[in-house]
């Protein structure tokens, strides 16, 4: 389980676990996938250490489900597929910043995961 920080906000995520054989891209953020037994949703994952937060604790994936607040997806297996990078992750100045920036990575992330 995660801080909870996305649900609170708007945006919950999934907190993926990495198994020793992961292959994971650089830090950043994604538009991808995420599958939940037989669903699949479109997704943006974030990969970093939330450096707008202090006191995250170390690297970390997150998945949010695009446009689905309803899910409850706590102690089951998630996997995430990356499809397009979209940017760097980058530490804002406000959390103001970051939502504003966190609309335009799922907006995109919409648009490329429908073509």
């Amino acid at each position: 389980h995660g801080e909870k920080r996305g649900r609170t906000i708007g945006y919950p995520t999934a907190n993926i676990g990495l198994d020793s054989y992961a292959t994971i891209p650089s830090d950043g953020v994604y538009a991808g996938w995420l599958s939940v037994g037989s669903h699949r949703w479109s997704a943006a994952i974030s990969i970093g250490t939330n450096p707008t937060f202090d006191g995250v604790r170390g690297r970390q994936v997150e998945a949010y489900a695009l446009d689905r607040d309803d899910l409850d997806l706590y102690d089951q297996e998630a996997k995430v597929e990356f499809g397009w990078r979209l940017r760097d992750t980058i530490k804002f100045g406000s959390l103001d910043e970051l939502l504003v920036q966190m609309k335009i990575d799922c907006d995109e992330a919409r648009k490329l995961t429908s073509l």
